[in-house]
């Protein structure tokens, strides 16, 4: 949570605290400055604290990273001890207020991010969910952008295909929904297409003539002038490997021939999108350095296999929606896990992430002969990890197949 505390005494007088004496009360505020706590609260009664949050964007980040799972970051709080019991005066920013107990985790807990102190909370009641997806709602809805949407140009597309017809139709029906279409019949008349006049994504079949899609991404990948340019392959490459790969040399995403064409219009729209996100990053996505794709697309488990066997040291971020984490690898081992979730666990979390269907990943190395701290856990195989997995998953299998 992007907060820190203002810590005070005072004596609790709310109608179910009423006669336990002093309690700590908690402020939760923007980072700003850090108030050290005084003394424990007296041997035998329940810490109580009051948070409230400044801003909807900072109960926004709490319920995403904890709330919704169970937990809540007491920031700056360090005097709890492992399994002490709670109270929680919850203001919430649409003036709702909850009454929450739970007990204290450790205060190096990996997912209080070195804030404070995490808390697991009791199990919320049926009314106290209702309240919080009405507080969410409501945080929704006051951030909506209500100013005119800026009126865009419409996106240059510099198609490549060597099939006649296939060329043709595709021409018609994006050129039906608004988009300026060039078209090559095969990547060397693209390259030069693109370096007269640069579009704003290469929409490209893979296997062609004279110059297939595979050479066509390598060339652009290798000019100052078309490094940026997003590159999008039309196939129907099944095989993890082979994606893989073209994510390795700077592929932006797949689409299969028989997409309907407003679809494949979204998902260029998506790519244009992600690309003005990244900004200066999209240099070290493009680079040889880093990797990044679609969990639809390449699996993790093919992803980590991968890294072992280059022996890659760098950052994997997977991420789903709201949620994600961060791996560790140093020379194709796990060392670490950020963001571990409701799990508390390093190895549960990868686990959990493995079974993602859906999602990004990207995975930015290490700048050679730059050091890198090596991480919490010990030196995991990816092998061991992936081979315990599917021993999981089998034994799932066979369990529901039992049940069933």
């Amino acid at each position: 949570m992007p907060v820190e505390a203002q810590i005070s005494h005072r004596r609790d007088t709310s109608p179910c605290r009423r006669g336990r004496g002093l309690s700590w009360i908690m402020a939760a505020k923007p980072v700003r400055y850090l108030t050290k706590m005084g003394t424990k609260p007296q041997s035998g009664k329940i810490a109580t604290f009051g948070v409230r949050f400044e801003s909807h964007d900072h109960f926004l980040v709490e319920y995403t990273d904890h709330l919704r799972r169970g937990f809540l970051v007491l920031p700056a709080v360090r005097t709890l001890a492992g399994g002490e019991p709670v109270r929680i005066k919850l203001s919430l920013p649409n003036r709702g207020i909850l009454y929450l107990s739970g007990h204290a985790l450790s205060v190096d807990h990996p997912d209080a991010g070195g804030k404070g102190t995490l808390i697991q909370l009791a199990s919320f009641n049926r009314e106290q969910e209702r309240m919080m997806e009405l507080c969410v709602s409501s945080v929704l809805g006051a951030h909506v952008d209500t100013a005119p949407v800026e009126k865009r140009k419409p996106i240059d597309v510099l198609l490549v295909e060597d099939s006649d017809n296939i060329r043709a139709e595709l021409t018609a029906a994006l050129t039906q929904r608004g988009l300026n279409v060039r078209v090559a019949e095969n990547g060397l008349v693209a390259i030069s297409s693109a370096l007269k006049v640069e579009p704003d994504v290469i929409l490209t079949d893979v296997e062609m003539p004279v110059m297939d899609g595979w050479t066509l991404l390598r060339m652009a990948r290798s000019r100052k002038r078309l490094l940026h340019l997003p590159i999008v392959f039309l196939t129907s490459l099944s095989d993890e490997m082979s994606r893989l790969q073209g994510y390795r040399m700077g592929v932006d995403d797949y689409l299969p021939k028989n997409l309907p064409a407003d679809e494949i219009v979204a998902r260029l729209e998506g790519v244009l999108t992600r690309q003005r996100k990244q900004g200066a990053r999209a240099e070290a996505k493009a680079s040889s350095s880093g990797l990044r794709g679609d969990l639809r697309h390449v699996g993790l488990p093919s992803v980590l296999s991968f890294l072992e066997s280059e022996k890659k040291t760098g950052d994997l971020r997977v991420e789903r929606g709201s949620d994600h984490a961060v791996l560790r690898i140093v020379h194709g081992f796990l060392r670490d896990v950020r963001n571990v979730g409701a799990s508390g666990d390093h190895l549960e979390r990868v686990f959990e992430l493995l079974s993602w269907r859906s999602g990004q990943f990207e995975f930015i190395s290490l700048p050679e002969g730059q050091e890198m701290e090596s991480g919490a856990m010990k030196p995991t195989s990816m092998t061991y990890i992936l081979m315990e997995h599917a021993r999981r998953e089998d034994e799932a299998e066979a369990e529901a197949a039992g049940n069933g």
